[in-house]
């Protein structure tokens, strides 16, 4: 009964002692409100410092403070208000003149953000309308706009931030959200050019159904949307698609950070996704380290979430898929990015004990289906017809390709065993590459036949779904072509000191040709049947392939017509993805300076002259075949290429519709992913 009536004082008369009470209490409430939004918001300590405090300016956030009329309670009698004004009367007796600047900049605040507020409201309604409670906006702005009880919100901190002239003057426009219609075209474009190639994370008519009722957080959305813009033409981004994708990217990393990373938060699957989506982002723009730590990121935050095991039983068959592919996803990037020196892979294949994805047709319907695990499918006693999704046959190849690379590219200790042993790792990987033949075969159809396979009820092509299979192809072709690439097998002997027998160097060059060649055709007439080469590794496919195609050109007097045409596929398919892609473009222009000293490179490849090749040439022929440099910004050792191609005359005989003597003009090529003319990674 006491309680009850302590709980209903404030609506008695107001008399003396509840005024000097409740006086205090307004007081407090005041002080509370002093914070900053953001830190109120994560009830967090906050220093109070003007404009900025300590809080928003470690994590370079936009700092934002209510008016302190808005935090003065109405509640209360005259007391009351002879209490307020006895506290002003105190402030203006310490100092009048802070007192009325401080009214002065509270009323300036208060009118800015009303109008930001229905500026943005009158910009943004249709995407508010669906999406507010996801994006986290202020509280006065979320009051504005139409709101549903029943959908269900989650928020995060400053997605649309509302800033005062000086600090709005120098943001980007591209740290908010594009508008609905914007918005919605670089989803569409995700699905279309970014989703299952190769990476898949999400069910896409349920990722879109979660964007539009909010229950996606800031991180994921910011990721998707950098992920998915190289490939937007919207006028929204014209002449700004780079600066846009950085943005982008850097919200996101942000989030992932502040909203995720603290000690009151843990990360969840979409943290996962977020950050794995962000190290591709990094890793292709020439911040590779950046890119390699947020990988490693990744993968322990599925490790943490148990993502390499069978998820509950509880959860929808959808939920399930989702979580397979996301570790599926991790996995693959672990092992693409191993394709580099001092790249090892984060995640062995002994720790992954979840089975792999179905078919794409099962999970759009969402509906379950029982798959083999990796180690199951590693087993020549597997049937081939088991494996029901092209996802899977990828996270195969990929597992190979790994034990290729480190084999290869990470200068483990060369055992003595030697390559042409039965017991050799050089044997174990061909012989586990026929286990991956074997389940391709029925993908080895021509592209023409498998496009015909992979097509909608309405006539379209399933991008979605033949995608994985030219990946795996390719990726099968890739292992070949480092096992015999004829700079790592003689770099290999030659640290063992063993001459390698003429018909095992003959049957590895061969191998590597031929393989080389199967990339680039099989990638030009992807392309030419109208599916999807876009995926960021195919430059290093293309570059591994056109580096052997063109020592095999210039080690022969008559090359034939395949090599040339091959050689000619390879700066085609370059030349192309550099539209999307700036690694693609400096490769391109690697390759070319590469073909223009091919005749002195070829000859140093030579087994029977037995010499040790030079530090230098050995530093150009590693970058042909080193993705960590492929994606690297562009540094003093692209240049080498360059500076030997002074040093050394070109060869004559061969023409690729280029011209090599006009003194470094590549005017005819057109601006990579960035603007940046070709001219730009020569003259580094």
């Amino acid at each position: 009964m006491s309680n009850m009536m302590t709980s209903m004082r404030p609506l008695e008369p107001a008399g003396e002692p509840w005024q000097h009470h409740h006086g205090q209490s307004r007081s407090n409430i005041r002080r509370i409100r002093q914070a900053c939004t953001n830190c109120r918001h994560r009830k967090t300590k906050c220093s109070g410092d003007r404009p900025r405090c300590i809080n928003c300016r470690r994590v370079d956030r936009v700092c934002q403070y209510e008016p302190y009329s808005a935090t003065v309670s109405t509640v209360g009698g005259t007391g009351s208000q002879n209490n307020s004004s006895l506290s002003s009367s105190k402030l203006g007796a310490i100092n009048p003149d802070l007192l009325k600047r401080i009214n002065t900049i509270e009323s300036q605040l208060a009118r800015l953000s009303g109008q930001n507020a229905s500026q943005i409201q009158s910009e943004h309604q249709p995407f508010l309308q669906d999406a507010s409670s996801s994006f986290g906006f202020e509280d006065q702005l979320s009051s504005q706009l139409p709101s549903e009880p029943c959908r269900p919100q989650r928020r995060f901190s400053s997605s649309m931030p509302q800033t005062s002239d000086s600090e709005g003057s120098n943001m980007s426009p591209f740290n908010t959200l594009p508008p609905h219609s914007v918005m919605q075209s670089l989803i569409d474009a995700y699905f279309l050019h970014s989703h299952n190639q190769p990476y898949s994370y999400f069910h896409e008519a349920s990722f879109r159904d979660r964007l539009a009722y909010g229950l996606l957080p800031k991180c994921l959305v910011f990721a998707v949307l950098a992920s998915a813009l190289r490939f937007s033409n919207n006028e929204y981004f014209r002449g700004a698609i780079h600066e846009a994708i950085e943005t982008y990217a850097r919200e996101a990393w942000l989030s992932v950070l502040n909203d995720h990373m603290t000690t009151e938060n843990c990360p969840n699957l979409h943290v996962a996704q977020a950050t794995n989506i962000l190290a591709i982002v990094d890793f292709t723009a020439g911040r590779t380290s950046s890119g390699w730590l947020k990988i490693g990121l990744a993968v322990r935050i599925a490790q943490d979430l148990q993502l390499q095991t069978e998820p509950k039983s509880t959860l929808s068959a959808i939920e399930q898929e989702e979580r397979r592919r996301a570790f599926w996803s991790i996995y693959l990037l672990d092992k693409l990015v191993s394709c580099g020196q001092g790249r090892p892979p984060a995640i062995s294949d002994n720790d992954c004990h979840v089975q792999l994805p179905c078919d794409q047709q099962t999970f759009r319907t969402g509906s379950t289906k029982k798959t083999m695990t990796l180690h199951e499918l590693f087993n020549w006693g597997s049937d081939s017809e088991g494996v029901t999704g092209t996802f899977a046959l990828t996270i195969l190849a990929a597992s190979t390709l790994g034990r290729c690379a480190r084999h290869v590219l990470h200068q483990c200790e060369t055992d003595d065993i030697l390559p042409w042993d039965s017991k050799s790792e050089f044997t174990s990987l061909n012989s586990d590459l026929l286990l991956v033949e074997h389940h391709l075969e029925p993908q080895t159809s021509p592209i023409n036949e498998i496009v015909d396979r992979y097509k909608k009820p309405d006539g379209s092509l399933d991008h979605q779904d033949i995608s994985h299979v030219i990946f795996a192809r390719t990726i099968f072709h890739l292992c070949h072509c480092l096992l015999n690439h004829p700079f790592l097998l003689q770099l290999r002997l030659q640290k063992s000191r063993c001459r390698m027998p003429p018909n095992f160097w003959a049957g590895a060059q061969q191998t590597s040709k031929s393989h080389a060649l199967k990339i680039a055709e099989l990638l030009d007439s992807a392309a030419a049947a109208g599916c999807h080469v876009q995926s960021s590794f195919y430059v290093y496919a293309t570059s591994v392939a056109g580096s052997i195609l063109l020592l095999a050109v210039h080690a022969h007097q008559d090359p034939g017509a395949d090599l040339r045409k091959g050689s000619q596929q390879a700066f085609q398919i370059l030349e192309r993805m550099g539209q999307a892609w700036e690694h693609a473009s400096k490769m391109h222009i690697q390759l070319l300076l590469f073909d223009a000293q091919g005749d002195e490179l070829a000859k140093i490849l030579d087994p029977q002259r037995g010499s040790k090749i030079d530090s230098k040439l050995e530093a150009i022929f590693w970058s042909m075949v080193n993705y960590d440099t492929m994606c690297s910004n562009p540094t003093s050792a692209d240049s080498l290429l360059g500076s030997f191609a002074s040093e050394v005359p070109g060869p004559e005989q061969v023409d690729f519709d280029m011209d090599f003597t006009n003194d470094g003009d590549y005017s005819s090529l057109g601006p990579d992913a960035n603007g940046r003319s070709p001219g730009f990674f020569i003259s580094l």
